[in-house]
């Protein structure tokens, strides 16, 4: 006698409420502090992305949402040819340095643009070497500003225009602000005549500029920046951070540090036009060298965090090595007090760079123009602790200057996090692709 058929057994609802309380479902998004991967799992079924849905709805009505974390950057990494560009990709640090494959943000990257550098709201500096123009792009909303070209300058009355090619950048507010104020560190193109602050290719200055001008200008020097300005053209500049209303330029030459505090002044009488004072701050030289190491200054950063303004050192250990170290210095002014140093008297030298001990609970991302500090909060982040992020952004110029047509001038492989506790390097991000035309960028959220 046939079996009788048995009808199909009742799918068994294991996110119903008994078997899967609301509380387990937001412990299990509490782990998964991504967004993007927070929106993946909602279309793991239709139970669950009903079930998130509710309990997100549940939570508005009950209290006002807390507010959300800063999210963290994500490392942007360029394709290998400019000519191809379906191999960009994006590694989310929230999601362990996982890459999100085929992301919105990624598909509206023109093909061939060197990153130049980035701002918070998923802005990104370009550089398009075949038609030397610079632009800034949302890889949000897909909206993109002009940029200046080229720098002015004025010289005994009389106006000189040269072109120019951008190396970092940053704001002073969000570029939809009508008051926003752009700083760039600049060099001079191969095949552009040489200038008194720019003499060698390889020599860099710093420009400023607002949004939708074709031309940057050049800081008027007086004052003191006057007085300094031949030591000025032989210094190099290492990096810019806007904080506390001005732009803080690092300048370097040999064992001597200075800063060049920049403040963008409005002028009521033309809102368009642009006056910039610049304040010298000489430092008293760090300790930088490691001792028993074989350590070089790979490069050296801005980042302003809790209020204050840190400088950090990074190390390798010889030509065409990866990182290895880093140092994390304060500005603080020098106590007054008789000089005992005859070489940098305080009162030529107020200022000084202090190392600090400890991290004290900062997680650090650092690249030229765009660096940020985010504080420790196993609510919000999970599973981090104080270390620094870091990318492969190259020697700044030299590769734009010197790069060979037969290799690749940007290898974006020395990218990773040095870790507080362990005082070491982990290699965190995928393996990398050299590219010909870019090296890689954070994206601020």
């Amino acid at each position: 006698m046939a079996a009788v058929p048995q009808p199909p057994r009742k799918p068994t609802n294991f996110l119903g409420v008994e078997e899967f309380p609301d509380d387990l479902v937001v412990s299990i998004l509490g782990r998964v502090p991504c967004k993007d991967d927070r929106g993946s799992m909602s279309l793991v079924c239709k139970a669950w992305h009903d079930r998130i849905d509710r309990l997100i709805k549940t939570e508005a009505e009950a209290a006002p949402p807390a507010p959300a974390p800063p999210p963290l950057p994500w490392l942007l990494l360029p394709s290998r040819s400019r000519n191809d560009p379906a191999f960009f990709r994006a590694a989310c640090v929230l999601s362990g340095c996982c890459v999100h494959p085929h992301h919105s943000h990624l598909t509206i990257l023109p093909p061939g643009a060197r990153f130049v550098g980035s701002y918070d709201g998923a802005w990104i500096f370009l550089y398009f070497d075949e038609t030397h123009t610079h632009r800034l792009l949302n890889l949000r909303t897909g909206q993109a500003r002009m940029l200046p070209e080229a720098l002015v300058r004025v010289r005994e009355g009389h106006r000189f225009v040269y072109s120019m090619v951008m190396l970092a950048a940053t704001l002073s507010s969000s570029p939809d602000d009508s008051n926003c104020v752009g700083a760039t560190i600049i060099a001079r193109e191969r095949d552009q005549a040489p200038d008194e602050f720019l003499q060698h290719p390889f020599n860099r200055w710093i420009v400023f500029w607002r949004m939708g001008w074709k031309l940057a200008h050049q800081l008027v020097a007086v004052g003191d920046v006057a007085a300094a300005v031949d030591d000025l053209a032989l210094c190099l500049t290492e990096d810019v951070v806007y904080h506390d209303g001005a732009f803080h330029v690092l300048l370097t030459r040999g064992g001597a540090y200075q800063t060049l505090v920049c403040t963008p002044e409005a002028n009521p009488e033309d809102p368009t036009a642009l006056n910039v004072n610049g304040v010298v701050r000489r430092f008293m030289p760090p300790g930088e060298r490691i001792s028993g190491q074989n350590a070089t200054v790979r490069a050296r950063y801005l980042v302003v965090s809790r209020g204050e303004l840190l400088m950090v050192v990074r190390y390798t250990t010889g030509a065409d090595h990866q990182t290895s170290k880093f140092k994390v210095f304060r500005a603080t002014t020098r106590p007054q007090m008789p000089d005992g140093d005859g070489d940098f008297p305080v009162a030529q030298y107020p200022w000084e760079w202090s190392e600090m001990d400890t991290l004290d609970g900062r997680i650090l991302f650092v690249g030229y123009g765009c660096s940020r500090s985010y504080e420790v909060d196993e609510d919000r982040y999970p599973g981090f602790e104080p270390g620094i992020y870091f990318l492969d952004d190259g020697a700044f110029c030299e590769a734009l200057m010197i790069g060979d047509a037969n290799t690749r001038p940007y290898p974006c492989r020395d990218n990773g996090m040095w870790s507080e506790s362990e005082g070491s390097i982990q290699r965190c991000f995928p393996p990398p692709n050299s590219s010909d035309y870019s090296p890689p960028v954070w994206l601020l959220p």
